[in-house]
């Protein structure tokens, strides 16, 4: 396993599991934020030769352990994707829900604007009708 990224929480860390020929045979994206100690995983992706072997669980493994004591959210999900979670939260005892993130950091720039522009607004009392 291979961990790529950097430590801004607005930007996605990568870890990447390589086979012995260097090829890339799997990787989990996520963006963790330590102020808030809240993650989410953004996509899991093995390749279909080697699904069925535990890779993917091993990622999720590794990206629970280099953030240990965190919350986490994972975006929306296949009906595969939701079952592979929802095992994960079960073997883990970590809950993984899908849905928003689980704090201001993750949303990315564009989130954050919209977001503190309606908090602002409804704060403001001002009433359209």
């Amino acid at each position: 396993m291979n961990g790529l990224g950097t430590a801004s929480p607005g930007t996605a860390t990568e870890i990447v599991l390589l086979d012995p020929e260097e090829h890339v045979i799997g990787r989990l994206r996520f963006r963790a934020c330590p102020t808030c100690r809240t993650g989410r995983i953004l996509d899991v992706w093995v390749c279909d030769a080697r699904q069925r072997q535990g890779l993917g669980r091993d990622l999720v493994h590794s990206v629970l352990a280099r953030c240990p004591g965190f919350q986490w959210s994972t975006t929306a999900q296949t009906r595969d994707g939701r079952g592979f979670f929802e095992t994960m939260a079960r073997e883990s005892a970590v809950p993984l829900p899908h849905g928003g993130p689980l704090c201001c950091h993750l949303m990315g720039g564009f989130r954050r604007t919209w977001h503190g522009l309606l908090d602002r607004r409804q704060h403001s009392g001002s009433r359209h009708g």
